[in-house]
């Protein structure tokens, strides 16, 4: 077919077909099917293209003969038919009523089809106006306004940071009332951006604590085991309170992802039992088969303890059951950081400051990166101001040795893909990192060519934040990265995981990729003041959430092999 046809444009129109077969009322089974072959060649490693030329569609994964024939016909002529005509059968606008919770197929189909409902905007008008009061009854009626409302009032997302200094504040709160709660959600799985924040308590003082939390500016809903609020920050809170032999089941449920817990709760009905979020049953005779801790009830579904970051169903179901899932990286495992800047260049803290902030932190080495000289916004430095920076990092290391200053530059891949010095110069440096931050409005394949030309830079040894995404911002450069990660293989380069909570870069898809072909990841801070420093724990989420284990990242290495790594 026309042009070029990637994974996720495959994925995409299996996850559609889910989506309204699901609406259809379709067969479960079915519906999980599509969503097992979306999620699987979402997740490929090679191009789904190639696969598909060499007619070995079926050997991927959950892609049957149904699902490859749908794949095929795509891949040639652009279109799904199953899927057109699957829509014909769905009326227009259920697939986004059953967005709203508390809207299943069923009562979508009814809507969209006898009611002429197409869209949320549709469904706040008739719920406000009353026509939909006999569709649904009054009780129902009243609790989609509500959630409806919910959508409207709390439908931005905000920063995995920022969604952790707000959890941290109502947990402060409640341990100064000696009540404990347990985030969930997607915070807990650490996503790089966080919708609503779900906690749980198993103790019944926590409802009327929460709604006295000095941030709520409205209580949304309050009862018993259910507390809503909305914050004064605009961001929507949900405390559950269940019982304490329930908790595991809830931390489960209520961290998801929901295509994980799906695929658990088939596992669950495979065995004769069900899985919600208060137990796991016999569905016979209802007897509590586990729901106390979560490790006991993976074990009893056959499964080793799946942590929270991996639960997007991208495998870590098979991985549990074969007890082949990673030993994940954590932050006690970095031994240094090597992305970080002074007042040299655009940070706000001295070398001296920020170095000792590092020390503190248990860190062996670090490196700072202030720009090149090319970076004028930045105050990118000239070679003469090298020469000057590196006799402070002299001195500072004769202070405070054993601990280890590394002279290093986060170097400018200009328009042209050179870097701002001459090779000799380079050879100064301990540790040279590149990065593309000007004329990103290039085409993709002359920004891909520009970050290849710094992974064959003979001084180059790290692509910092490769896509140089901002999050909410701005969307990362549209770079062929395969090529971008198979360049990295071939020239023994490094790839970074910004820590930076507005880049979070390379995203867990892209890292766990380049750590299945080989490549090394650094994990960094890109701080530029002491505090930033901190930022390592959202690198670290990020790594996690790529499946990376500590011998896949250099800066866990001892220093003498780190240098080992560098060229």
């Amino acid at each position: 077919m026309v042009g070029e046809v990637k994974n996720h444009d495959v994925a995409e129109q299996l996850d559609k077909l889910a989506q309204l077969a699901e609406a259809a009322g379709e067969d479960r089974f079915k519906v999980i099917a599509y969503r097992r072959g979306a999620t699987t060649i979402r997740n490929l490693e090679e191009d789904i293209e190639e696969i598909w030329k060499q007619g070995k569609l079926t050997e991927i994964k959950y892609v049957g003969e149904g699902i490859a024939k749908k794949v095929d016909e795509f891949l040639r002529t652009g279109r799904m038919g199953a899927l057109e005509r699957m829509g014909e059968r769905v009326p227009t606008g259920v697939p986004e009523l059953m967005k709203v919770p508390g809207i299943g197929p069923k009562t979508a189909y009814k809507l969209a089809k006898d009611y002429h409902i197409k869209s949320i905007a549709d469904l706040r008008a008739g719920l406000a106006s009353g026509s939909l009061t006999e569709a649904v009854g009054q009780v129902m009626a009243t609790k989609l306004a509500e959630e409806v409302q919910k959508l409207k009032e709390g439908s931005s997302r905000m920063l995995l940071v920022e969604a952790f200094h707000l959890v941290a504040q109502i947990v402060a709160y409640f341990e100064e009332k000696r009540i404990e709660v347990d985030p969930a959600g997607s915070l807990r799985r650490g996503c790089s951006t966080v919708g609503d924040i779900d906690l749980l308590a198993t103790d019944e003082k926590a409802a009327e604590a929460f709604v006295s939390f000095p941030g709520v500016d409205r209580v949304i809903e309050r009862g018993p085991t259910r507390v809503s609020v909305f914050l004064a920050t605009g961001t929507q809170v949900d405390l559950r309170i269940v019982k304490k032999d329930e908790l595991g089941c809830a931390l489960i449920y209520f961290t998801g992802s929901k295509q994980h817990n799906i695929e658990l709760r088939s596992i669950a009905i495979d065995r004769g039992w069900k899985l919600n979020e208060y137990a796991l049953v016999d569905a016979k005779s209802g007897k509590v088969v586990a729901s106390k801790t979560e490790e006991h009830v993976y074990g009893k579904l056959g499964l080793d303890f799946i942590p929270p970051e991996l639960r997007e169903a991208r495998g870590e179901i098979e991985a549990a059951r074969d007890g082949k899932l990673p030993k994940l990286v954590t932050v006690d495992d970095l031994r240094g950081d090597l992305q970080m800047h002074s007042t040299w260049s655009d940070g706000n803290a001295e070398l001296e400051e920020m170095a000792r902030a590092a020390k503190k932190r248990g860190y062996e080495y670090i490196a700072f990166t202030d720009h090149s000289v090319s970076v004028g916004i930045a105050n990118g430095l000239s070679a003469e101001r090298f020469r000057k920076q590196w006799k402070a990092i002299d001195a500072l290391n004769q202070k405070l040795k054993p601990f280890k200053i590394l002279k290093s530059v986060e170097a400018e891949v200009r328009s042209d893909g050179s870097l701002d010095y001459e090779p000799s110069f380079f050879e100064n440096f301990d540790v040279v990192g590149a990065s593309i931050h000007q004329s990103y409005k290039q085409s993709p394949e002359k920004l891909t060519e520009r970050a290849v030309k710094a992974l064959e830079h003979p001084a180059v040894d790290i692509l910092f934040h490769p896509t140089n995404r901002i999050i909410g911002r701005r969307e990362g450069h549209a770079l062929d990265l395969p090529r971008v990660i198979r360049t990295a293989k071939e020239n023994g380069k490094m790839l970074e995981i910004d820590g930076s909570p507005n880049r979070l870069d390379l995203d867990e898809i892209w890292a766990r990729r380049a750590m299945q072909e080989g490549v090394k990841l650094v994990v960094d801070s890109d701080a530029h003041s002491p505090g930033e420093l901190e930022n390592v724990q959202f690198g670290v989420a990020r790594a996690r959430r790529a499946w990376l284990e500590p011998r896949h990242l250099a800066n866990t290495l001892p220093l003498r092999d780190l240098m080992k790594l560098c060229t």
